[in-house]
């Protein structure tokens, strides 16, 4: 059995919290148009790990593949795997979301919507879709229609990566800078791109083969931890400061940083380890485990709470306790689509 990554489990609820929470105040301002000031500040400081947080969530998940030797399994019986773990998942959350919007708006959702563009909620990629068409989109962000295209090109990926490694690298950080820096040629921001975020992906699973099983040396994870808090600082005086606003790059030039920042964090964080049944394990597990099911279902929530709550005259306080609720709300809700999520798996699969 290969041995648990607890690292993984960290950087994963890294990037759940911060998102989490960068949703939770961002849609204060735009679905709630609340006039709190001070809200923007929170916002500020969780955006500054929300975009690294899915960065290095993509890295990850190419990472766990290539540990888990997933390149060497029969592509049927890879697609199943991923099949049962990324869509029953979406789709079973898809129905409750949809249920609780019709019940909540008193409307269907996507009403008005050609029925035939239900084919890009049906494949998952209705998130990056509906920056271009009208979709029934409702949960799982752009994050889904990425790992969506990520998970389908990942057998092609490791049959590049075993025999043109460097070059496949190469050639794929060639386009990732071209369409960054360069051309973007399609009606969406490049940040959303799943042909820019497989580059995260690969780097992911080129991680893995780089390094394998071995520890990364005691001054990396020292060096690493040191850039990683610096990048922070930086963000934060940008943020926070107004003097310092000169500094502050383009946003094309900022994703370079988050793309290292995300490396960094990586090498930090992998090899970190906890005791079993200690308190904080079970903490990191736990969240680790319902991290997928967070993902698809918190936005959501939160957007119905402050589409239907006058927010412009709540108190600091109750700011506060609407959050508390978001997150009970979103736990138990997780925890619902995951069990019956499993129980579905179970009445069809077997297992």
């Amino acid at each position: 059995m290969k041995k648990r990554l607890l690292g993984l489990d960290i950087l994963r609820d890294i990037g759940v919290i911060f998102i989490f929470f960068y949703h939770f105040f961002i849609e204060y301002v735009v679905s709630g148009q609340g006039t709190d000031v001070s809200m923007l500040d929170y916002n500020y400081f969780f955006n500054i790990l929300a975009r690294p947080a899915s960065i290095f969530l993509f890295l990850i998940s190419g990472y766990a593949l290539m540990y888990n030797h997933e390149e060497d399994m029969p592509l049927s019986k890879y697609y199943l795997r991923r099949f049962k773990g990324l869509f029953i998942p979406f789709y079973i959350a898809y129905i409750f979301t949809f249920i609780a919007c019709y019940i909540v708006n008193g409307q269907m959702p996507g009403a008005g919507v050609a029925k035939r563009f239900f084919i890009f909620t049906l494949t998952g990629t209705d998130g990056v879709a509906q920056m271009v068409y009208p979709t029934f989109y409702l949960i799982g962000e752009w994050f889904m229609s990425c790992i969506v295209v990520c998970y389908v090109l990942f057998p092609l990926l490791a049959w590049l990566h075993k025999r043109f490694r460097i070059l496949t690298l190469i050639l794929l950080i060639v386009w990732y800078l071209i369409l960054l820096l360069v051309h973007n040629p399609f009606p969406f921001t490049q940040l959303m791109n799943p042909l820019l975020i497989l580059v995260y992906f690969y780097v992911g699973m080129d991680l893995q083969t780089s390094f394998g099983d071995r520890e990364f040396k005691k001054y990396a994870r020292i060096i690493a931890g040191i850039i990683s808090v610096l990048v922070f600082i930086y963000f934060c005086l940008i943020g926070y400061v107004p003097s310092l606003a000169f500094l502050i790059l383009p946003q094309e030039q900022t994703e370079l940083i988050y793309f290292a920042w995300s490396i960094a964090l990586f090498i930090a964080l992998r090899d970190i380890d906890l005791k079993e049944g200690k308190p904080l394990y079970k903490f990191v597990t736990y969240l680790s485990g319902i991290s997928w099911f967070i993902i698809l279902m918190h936005h959501r929530i939160m957007i119905l709470f402050y589409s239907h709550i006058d927010v412009s005259t709540f108190s600091r306080s109750q700011i506060w306790l609407l959050l508390l609720a978001c997150i009970v709300i979103t736990l138990l809700a997780s925890e619902l689509v995951r069990m019956v999520s499993n129980k579905t798996k179970i009445l069809i699969f077997g297992k």
